[in-house]
């Protein structure tokens, strides 16, 4: 019998990585291999939400991959966001939207699929579309989910062109409304109910090494901000904390408004502070934070500014 191909997003998983993980492993078994997707994390209440819309479960929780595993990445080509023991894997393919990090050694020639678009499922939509496979609903739904996530229903600047004519033809797919789905999106990502400091701080976070220098940056895409900056004091403990912890020399928080487009940065010390008024060329108020109108993007418009800034 074939051996099964596992099919996993990065550590930390948000709406994209989970959704092309069921999205790609559906792409494989149409194109006659065996798959099935895997998580490496908790699931967010968008992806929750997004998931039980469409009628998914939760892909199986991943902690340990056997040696000589057979897996396909999707959403990341980072090293560490994936499992530990990734140099003991078979990696197949890699198929992802985001810059080259380097650090990945394969056994054999793999397939990598790398564009510059805005949602690793509009690089899968793509692809099955090459392919002339037939799309159900249910996985447009999900493909059409992931779009708005990452795009923020088109405002976020790493939108493209081709993500939303992908969009707008999955929404014809899936009978959905785009505005409708991506408001119940919005609401269901920005209930923190029960969620502690340090679960808003690990949300949406990623560690980056800038020029010698590891940072961890967090992201909140919220409908309300409010909610995040009442708890001002309590998460820039956690960040203290965490900061420790792993060993960081940074350590930054981004609360993003969805619907007005700007962002509320959140610091500790000197270094973060110096480092990030001359990065955005901005001050901190009298609570410490800073406002950055049209800043929605870590991708295209924090991580680029601080390495440079560096």
């Amino acid at each position: 019998m074939e051996e099964k191909i596992l099919v996993t997003g990065h550590l930390i998983p948000d709406t994209d990585s989970i959704c092309s993980a069921i999205i790609y492993s559906w792409f494989l078994n149409k194109t006659g291999k065996i798959s099935s997707p895997v998580r490496l994390g908790k699931i967010n209440r968008e992806t929750e939400f997004v998931l039980k819309k469409f009628g998914f479960s939760d892909p199986e929780l991943f902690e340990n991959f056997k040696t000589n595993q057979k897996i396909v990445i999707v959403d990341t080509n980072n090293p560490d966001e994936l499992p530990k023991n990734l140099a003991d894997l078979q990696i197949l393919e890699i198929i992802d939207h985001h810059k080259l990090v380097g650090g990945i050694s394969t056994k054999s020639p793999i397939f990598i699929n790398i564009q510059p678009l805005a949602c690793t499922a509009s690089l899968i939509f793509q692809m099955a579309k090459q392919k002339d496979l037939e799309i159900p609903k249910n996985i447009a739904g999900l493909m059409l989910s992931a779009i708005l996530s990452d795009t923020l229903k088109f405002s976020s600047p790493t939108t493209t062109e081709l993500d939303i004519q992908f969009a707008k033809e999955l929404e014809k797919i899936t009978g959905a409304d785009i505005d409708k789905l991506a408001n119940e999106m919005f609401l269901a990502k920005s209930d923190l109910t029960g969620f502690s400091a340090r679960d808003i701080l690990f949300f949406d976070s990623k560690i980056y090494e800038l020029k010698n220098k590891k940072f961890r940056m967090s992201t909140l895409e919220t409908v309300k901000p409010e909610i995040a900056m009442n708890q001002i004091s309590e998460i820039q403990k956690e960040m203290k904390k965490i900061k420790t912890e792993e060993n960081l020399d940074g350590i930054l928080f981004f609360i993003t408004d969805i619907f007005k487009s700007n962002s509320i940065l959140i610091t500790n010390d000197s270094f973060e502070k110096d480092l990030t008024k001359k990065a955005f060329g901005k001050n901190f108020d009298d609570t410490d934070t800073m406002f950055l109108e049209g800043v929605v993007s870590r991708k295209k418009q924090i991580v680029p500014v601080i390495e440079n800034a560096l």
